[in-house]
C-alpha cells in the first residue's frame, strides 16, 4: 500500500545499487524486461513500477491523484518503504517526466537520471489531438481508428514487421485495460506543466535518449534538455519512434549499459 493505493512493482536482482524503472503512458513495467534482466545479471537491484491506474496498480480517485507530482510522491514513498535511499532513475516518456518533477523535491534520491523519449516541456500543439484520442478511448475502447492512431504515435511503420508479437501484446493490453483508470492517467500527461526552467538545477549524471523518428517528444525536445542539464549526454536511436525501448530494445540496453555501467 503506497499513499492509500495498492501499487504493483516487479523486482529483479539483489545488488547494492538500485535502478528504478518508470514506464511511459499506456504501458506498464514489462517494457523494461530486457533491461531488468541485463542489469540484474550485472549485479544491480532492479525495480519497475506500474503507475497508478496502469498495469496491475489499482486506479480510482480524482485526476489530481494521477498528476505526475503525485506519482513522483508515490514512487518516493514506495522506495522509502523498501528501505531504498538512492537510485539510478530510468524513465520512458511519462516516467522521465515524473523523475524531472521529483528531482527538485528529493535530489538526494538520484544517483543518475536517464530520460528516454521524454520532455521537460508541455505540448500545446498536440493537446487537441491527444485529448480527442483520450476521449475516444474512454467512450469506445480500442476501436480500429484509435489503434492506428496510437500505433502512429508510438511506433515507426516498421514495428509491425519487426516486433509483431510485441505490438499485439500492447494492443491486447489497451483492449482489456480499465478504460476509466487509464483515461485518468492520460489527461494529466496531456495537460502537464512546463518544467524546463528547473532542469538546469540537475547535478547528477544524466543521459537523454531519443528515437530519431519520435513525433510525440521529437529530438528537438531531447536536444533542448541535453543543452540545459549540465554535462548531460545525448544518444539518438535510429529507426525508432516514441517507444524506442520496444522497437530497439538492444540499442536502449546498450546505451544504458554504457552510461550506468
Amino acid at each position: 500500500m503506497v499513499n492509500g493505493v495498492h501499487y504493483y512493482y516487479e523486482e529483479r536482482g539483489t545488488g547494492d545499487q538500485v535502478i528504478f524503472f518508470g514506464h511511459g503512458l499506456m504501458y506498464h513495467w514489462r517494457i523494461f524486461e530486457p533491461q531488468m534482466e541485463y542489469f540484474a545479471a550485472k549485479g544491480y537491484r532492479c525495480i519497475a513500477i506500474d503507475w497508478r491506474g496502469q498495469g496491475q496498480t489499482e486506479g480510482g480517485g480524482t485526476l489530481d491523484d494521477y498528476s505526475m507530482y503525485r506519482l513522483g510522491d508515490d514512487a518516493y514513498q514506495l522506495l522509502s518503504d523498501l528501505g531504498i535511499k538512492h537510485v539510478h532513475w530510468v524513465g520512458v516518456s511519462m516516467g522521465g517526466m515524473i523523475g524531472l518533477r521529483l528531482y527538485p523535491k528529493h535530489p538526494e534520491l538520484f544517483l543518475s537520471l536517464s530520460l528516454i523519449d521524454s520532455s521537460a516541456g508541455d505540448a500545446p500543439e498536440l493537446l487537441d489531438a491527444y485529448r480527442q484520442m483520450g476521449d475516444g478511448y474512454l467512450a469506445y475502447g480500442l476501436i480500429q481508428p484509435l489503434k492506428e492512431g496510437l500505433d502512429a504515435v508510438f511506433y515507426t511503420s516498421k514495428m509491425a514487421e519487426r516486433q509483431p508479437q510485441v505490438q499485439s501484446y500492447w494492443h491486447a493490453y489497451w483492449t482489456n485495460a480499465d478504460r476509466e483508470s487509464l483515461y485518468k492517467a492520460i489527461i494529466p500527461v496531456i495537460d502537464r506543466d512546463d518544467v524546463t526552467a528547473t532542469i538546469s538545477q540537475i547535478s547528477v549524471p544524466t543521459l537523454v535518449v531519443v528515437g530519431v523518428e519520435d513525433m510525440s517528444t521529437p529530438p528537438a525536445k531531447s536536444e533542448q534538455m541535453q543543452q540545459l542539464i549540465p554535462n548531460a549526454q545525448l544518444r539518438y536511436i535510429d529507426d525508432a519512434s516514441h517507444m524506442s525501448i520496444l522497437e530497439r530494445p538492444e540499442a536502449i540496453t546498450a546505451a544504458l549499459a554504457e552510461f550506468i555501467g
